[in-house]
């Protein structure tokens, strides 16, 4: 505490009239004279029991420094034993506030001011009008900055508000208080309102009495901030452990309601509201410690209008204050009622006629972000003392991660019951709703173990409804089907193919044309054999000479040795001719199979066929065109893999086994067909893998216009009667297993 010598005038000088210089000289005041003897000289035994009284206060006033009753209630037990111990006419607390007013500068350092922490005496700010008040912030401003504690005379007539004064009518001592004491400006401003005409002694006394109780009041500053940490560091581990708390919740009918009780427990206001905006209607979902609203009471209507109210944003939180008395017309600084005679009894009139409808009135609205649909709607008693203008640092910081984490574990239940049949699971696994977070919170050991044995019954339910629809999902019977890929072909097809090397003369038909049997289809003409052909009709034309030579040599000559001899020579030509003649007949049916003509009737499978084999040479065996029998019979091979061999090998024992084939350009439109018999291996032809072609029949022949569909890829959907979803489901796993495991057994 800082102290100054007994000779040395402690006034302050800035504001200093000078009628105030010569009302110095009065009677003594303050410490100088116990609140109990009259303004005469007291007499030795009144100053010793004065000494003790005030002795006494100074220890309770230092005892009261480790109290945690609270800031307000040490305040309002400091400010009255100052004014009981120094007779003084009123005590203020100020307390240190920021002016949040934006500046055009950014350099520009943020301007402070002092609003009431607490009043108490008959002289108070409450009696200075606006120009006086002006003059008394200048003044609190300039002690704040010399941060000494001074007496300030009194100056009833100061108007300028440049010029620091004290206003009132009786001199003050103000005294800086200090909790850290590196801060540029003190905490709070404690004045006391001395008697008027006291002594420069007695006001040197009284502000070292003050001073001693700034100093006794800053240890206390110093331990109920080192007290509101560590609540702080409490209060942070409540709301992580609260949002959890919400986060294990699953209906957002619950998380509503539990948000609300959860914000309403950590920041002492008596009630809470959640409302949702939803296309500028608001809504209110949920209200504190309420289990049924009222949408159309007038509560509810105060609610709804307190959410339409513009809100600023002020740094992590965007809220609007709902309830300020400001002096000056709007000045925020203060939150005291100066308003006087007629003006404060109508106020108490209007204050009395609302508490009687209700105890609590629409406070605070709050929001994380200014595009939020939530809001939290705070209230307050009406004749609260409380009179900020701005949320204290802790509830905002408790407001701020409770509508994060709560509006993430709405989020989370919208989700879920976004789903179908979602709100129905989310009540039966939900693990808390509303009055089980309630106990948890509780310190109430019946209530825990209630709430534990309440969720362990809704888990067992839970496990029971899972496992027995997993058990009937199991089980229920389910169409078995087998899909497969083939090929559409008519089992009745006439391949025409070349029988010998020829070259494509003429076409007669075109693809898909209808043609009954011996219709023209094509003319092929052999090179070989016209070669061969000609070559033959030129060796039996020479033999036939050659034996009509010998024929007339035999006649006119007579000789018979030489004639036995032409007679051998002649049978041997005539062997020779027919030879040629045989060769010449099977040229002849070989050109007479170079004219291909229709053995049935039907319709020709050759597309593109004059593009590929006009004037083209064929080879010996060349397919060249098909024709599709007029009522054959129409198969398809299908490939079935072969895990599902025995399942439709099974089904066609039984007889139970069906089967529906449609075109990949039109599977909508499908048709019947009834399975045949079993064929080979052979490789998928889509994907590759091994299968066993099983051959079905149609009932009906597909058609595509007017043409033909021979070798169509068809998908096969092969129905081998019921079997069970979980089985369908785990069968291809039970065959892997089996197979990986077969090869070590």
């Amino acid at each position: 505490m800082t102290t100054t010598v007994a000779s040395e005038p402690f006034l302050f000088t800035p504001g200093m009239s000078e009628a105030s210089s010569g009302a110095s000289t009065g009677a003594p005041s303050g410490i100088g004279r116990s609140p109990a003897i009259g303004p005469n000289q007291p007499s030795k035994g009144g100053l010793d029991q004065a000494r003790q009284e005030i002795s006494q206060i100074v220890r309770e006033v230092a005892a009261a420094r480790r109290s945690q009753d609270g800031r307000e209630q040490y305040l309002r037990f400091l400010a009255d034993r100052v004014m009981r111990a120094m007779a003084a006419h009123g005590v203020v607390v100020w307390r240190a506030v920021d002016d949040e007013t934006p500046h055009p500068a950014d350099d520009q350092p943020a301007v402070h001011s002092y609003c009431v922490e607490h009043r108490l005496g008959t002289i108070t700010d409450l009696q200075f009008d606006d120009t006086a008040m002006a003059v008394h912030d200048r003044l609190l401003l300039e002690i704040a900055g010399q941060n000494a504690p001074v007496v300030v005379p009194a100056t009833p007539g100061a108007s300028d508000p440049n010029v620091p004064a004290n206003p009132a009518e009786n001199p003050a001592a103000i005294v800086p208080v200090l909790a850290d004491p590196s801060a540029t400006l003190p905490d709070l401003l404690i004045e006391v309102f001395l008697e008027p005409g006291g002594s420069p002694a007695s006001q040197r006394g009284s502000l070292r009495f003050l001073a001693q109780m700034g100093d006794l009041a800053g240890e206390y500053l110093r331990a109920d901030r080192l007290r509101s940490l560590s609540r702080q560091m409490k209060v942070l581990q409540e709301c992580h452990n609260a949002s959890e708390r919400l986060g294990r919740l699953t209906s957002t009918r619950a998380i509503e309601s539990a948000w609300v009780d959860t914000v309403a427990r950590l920041t002492g206001f008596p009630r809470v509201a959640l409302c949702r905006v939803d296309r500028g209607r608001p809504q209110i979902v949920a209200v504190s410690y309420v289990d049924r609203i009222n949408q159309h009471s007038e509560s509810a209507d105060e609610i709804r209008a307190a959410v339409g109210v513009a809100l600023n944003r002020r740094g992590t939180l965007a809220y609007a204050s709902l309830k300020t008395d400001r002096r000056r017309g709007g000045d925020r600084r203060r939150g005291g009622d100066r308003r006087r005679g007629g003006d404060r009894r109508e106020a108490s009139a209007a204050d009395e006629q609302q508490a009687n409808r209700s105890a609590v009135t629409p406070r605070w609205v709050v929001t994380d972000r200014l595009d939020s649909k939530w809001r939290l709607v705070l209230f307050d008693p009406i004749n609260t003392s409380r009179q900020e203008s701005e949320l204290p640092t802790d509830i905002r910081m408790v407001i701020e991660r409770l509508l994060v984490g709560g509006h993430r574990a709405w989020m989370a239940a919208y989700r879920v019951e976004a789903i179908p049949f979602g709100r129905w699971w989310s009540r039966l696994s939900a693990e808390d709703d509303e009055s089980t977070v309630a106990l948890q919170d509780s310190q109430a050991k019946h209530g825990r173990a209630k709430a534990i044995y309440s969720a362990a019954r809704r888990r067992l339910g839970l496990i029971v409804a899972i496992a027995l629809t997993t058990t009937l999902l199991l089980c229920l019977p389910i169409p078995s089907l087998v899909p497969a890929t083939g090929l559409i072909r008519p089992l009745e097809l006439d391949t025409y193919h070349a029988s010998t090397n020829a070259t494509v003369e003429t076409l007669h038909v075109i693809h898909g044309q209808t043609v009954s049997a011996g219709d023209l289809l094509a003319t092929l003409v052999s090179r070989d054999l016209t070669e061969r052909k000609t070559t033959l009709l030129g060796r039996r034309a020479v033999l036939i000479q050659r034996r009509d030579q010998l024929n007339h040599a035999l006649v006119s000559s007579g000789n018979m040795t030489s004639g036995s001899v032409e007679l051998q020579s002649d049978q041997e030509i005539i062997e020779e001719i027919a030879a040629i003649d045989q060769q010449l007949d099977l040229i002849a049916k070989s050109e007479a199979e170079l004219v291909l003509r229709a053995r049935r009737d039907g319709r020709v499978d050759a597309w593109r066929l004059r593009e590929r084999l006009a004037g083209r040479p064929l080879q010996r065996g060349d397919a060249i065109l098909n024709v599709i029998a007029e009522d054959t019979t129409w198969v398809v091979d299908a490939t079935i893999p072969q895990r599902r061999v025995a399942r439709v090998d099974g089904a066609m024992e039984a007889s139970c086994l069906t089967a529906d084939v449609s075109t990949r350009w039109a599977p909508g439109r499908s048709q019947s067909a009834t399975p045949h018999r079993f064929g080979p291996v052979v490789a998928d032809p889509v994907d590759g893998t091994p299968g066993v072609v099983l051959r079905l029949t149609l009932d009906a022949a597909p058609k595509l216009g007017d043409q033909p569909l021979t070798e169509t890829p068809a998908r096969v959907a092969i129905r081998c009667g019921q079997t069970s979803l979980g089985w369908f489901l785990f069968e291809d796993v039970i065959n892997w297993v089996q197979t990986r495991v077969g090869v070590y057994l």
